[in-house]
C-alpha cells in the first residue's frame, strides 16, 4: 500500500514531463504481465502494465492502471462503497519490478508488433489519459481493472484487436475462473465465495476471461491487429522463480472451523444451552447483516443477488431478543429460506463453498429444535 502512494507521488511530479514527444524507430511498447503474488489477496490475481521504451528518447515508462490517492476524502468509507476512484500512473519504470523481484514474481513483456505510427498513437492516448482531468477511473475487477485496460488502450488508440481464444479453457463462470488463484479450503476462497454474488456464477465470454492478466498473456500472444500479429517478442523481465502453490493448514481452514461451528450447535441444542445458541445466532444475523450491506448499500457489482443471505438471515440478530412466538415464525421462515438455499445451489443459480453447506446445516439445527419445541424458547 505505502508503494502504491510512492508511485502516486512520482506519478504527481512527473506528470508533465513527456509532453509532445515524438517516438522514434527504436521505440517499443510492451504489455507487462506480472505473476500472482502470494502474500496478499489483491495480489493472487497477477496484475498487467504497459511500458513505453524508446532509448533515442531516453524515455522508459510503466502505465500503470489500478493505483488510488490514499488522501481521497472518507477514502475508507468509499473503498466499502465501491465509489473510490482508481488511477493510472505512469512513472519511470525502473520503479516498477521492486515489488515484484521482492516478492519472487516473474514479469514478462510482451512487444508490440507497431509501426511507429501505431506506436505513436498508443503513447499519445496513455499521455492523454495520465492527465489529472483523465487520470480517475471507475474500477470494476471483472469489467473494468487494469488487465482490461491493456486491450481498451489499443482499441481505442489504433484499432479492434482480432483475439486468439484457442488456448483458453471454455465454458467457466468469472467465480471458476478467480479459484483457479484461490488455495482451496483457503479463507480467501470462503471470503470470495460468501461477499461475492451469483452474479459472478454466469459464465464468462472468452473476451470476459482477459480480466485475469494470464488471459490477457494467452489472448495477446498469437492474436492479430489488421491482419498483422499483434505481438513481435517476448522475454522475461523478472524470471520465473518456480514457487511452490502455498497449502491451507485444515486445523485453521474454513472447512474445519465450520465443523466445529456445526458440533458446537448440535452441543448447545442437546444441553440446551441458551448462551451457544445465542452466540451462534448472532453472529449468522451480523454475517446476514454484512451480506446485505454489500447487496443494497455499496457500488460493488460484484455483490448483488447474494443467496447466502438465505442462511446468514439478518434476522437472526433478533432471534435471542425476541418471545418464543416470534422464534417459531423466525424458525418457519428460515427452514424455507434453507430450502430455497438448497435448491438453488443444485440448479447451479450460485455455486457456494462447501463450508457454508456445513454452516447452512448448523443454524436449520437451530430451527428445527425450535420448531419441534415451539412451547418454548431455546
Amino acid at each position: 500500500m505505502k508503494l502504491t502512494y510512492v508511485l502516486f507521488l512520482l506519478t504527481t511530479f512527473s506528470i508533465f514531463s513527456q509532453k509532445n514527444i515524438q517516438l522514434s524507430n527504436k521505440a517499443q511498447i510492451s504489455i507487462l504481465t506480472c505473476a500472482p503474488g502470494q502474500n496478499e489477496l489483491y495480489s493472487a490475481f497477477g496484475h498487467s502494465a504497459i511500458r513505453v521504451h524508446d532509448i533515442q528518447n531516453n524515455l522508459d515508462r510503466v502505465y500503470n492502471y489500478g493505483t488510488f490517492d490514499f488522501n481521497t476524502p472518507n477514502f475508507y468509507l468509499k473503498f466499502c462503497q465501491g465509489k473510490l476512484l482508481y488511477q493510472v500512473s505512469s512513472y519511470e519504470f525502473k520503479y516498477f519490478p521492486y515489488t515484484y523481484y521482492k516478492e519472487n514474481r516473474w514479469v514478462k513483456a510482451q512487444v508490440l508488433n507497431f509501426t511507429i505510427d501505431q506506436n505513436q498513437k498508443v503513447f499519445n492516448y496513455l499521455e492523454w489519459n495520465a492527465l489529472p482531468e483523465n487520470k480517475d477511473y471507475h474500477y470494476d475487477f471483472f469489467y473494468d481493472n487494469c488487465a482490461t485496460k491493456m486491450y481498451e488502450v489499443i482499441e481505442k488508440s489504433v484499432g479492434n484487436i482480432d483475439f486468439d481464444y484457442s488456448s483458453f479453457p471454455k465454458g467457466l463462470t468469472h467465480r471458476e475462473l478467480i479459484h483457479l488463484y484461490l488455495v482451496k479450503n483457503s479463507w480467501a476462497k470462503f471470503g470470495i465465495d460468501l461477499a461475492l454474488g451469483s452474479v459472478i456464477d454466469k459464465k464468462a465470454t472468452l473476451k470476459q476471461y482477459m480480466f485475469l492478466p494470464d488471459y490477457i498473456y494467452s489472448g495477446f500472444k498469437n492474436s492479430t491487429i489488421n491482419g498483422k500479429k499483434i505481438i513481435d517478442k517476448e522475454n522475461y523481465v523478472l524470471p520465473d522463480y518456480h514457487l511452490k502453490p502455498t497449502k491451507t493448514n485444515f486445523f485453521i481452514s474454513p472447512l474445519f472451523t465450520s465443523i466445529l461451528v456445526l458440533l458446537f450447535s448440535v452441543f448447545s441444542i442437546i444441553k440446551n444451552n441458551k448462551k451457544g445458541i445465542t452466540i451462534i445466532t448472532i453472529i449468522y444475523g451480523v454475517l446476514g447483516l454484512v451480506i446485505f450491506s454489500l447487496w443494497f448499500l455499496t457500488e460493488h457489482s460484484t455483490t448483488k443477488i447474494n443467496m447466502n443471505i438465505l442462511w446468514a438471515s439478518p434476522l437472526l440478530v433478533l432471534f435471542p431478543f425476541v418471545k418464543t412466538k416470534i422464534k417459531n415464525i423466525l424458525s418457519y421462515l428460515g427452514t424455507v429460506q434453507l430450502f430455497v438455499f438448497l435448491v438453488i445451489g443444485i440448479i447451479g443459480f450460485q455455486e457456494f463453498n462447501v463450508s457454508i453447506y456445513i454452516l447452512s446445516i448448523a443454524i436449520t439445527s437451530i430451527y428445527i429444535k425450535q420448531i419441534k419445541n415451539k412451547s418454548t424458547a431455546l
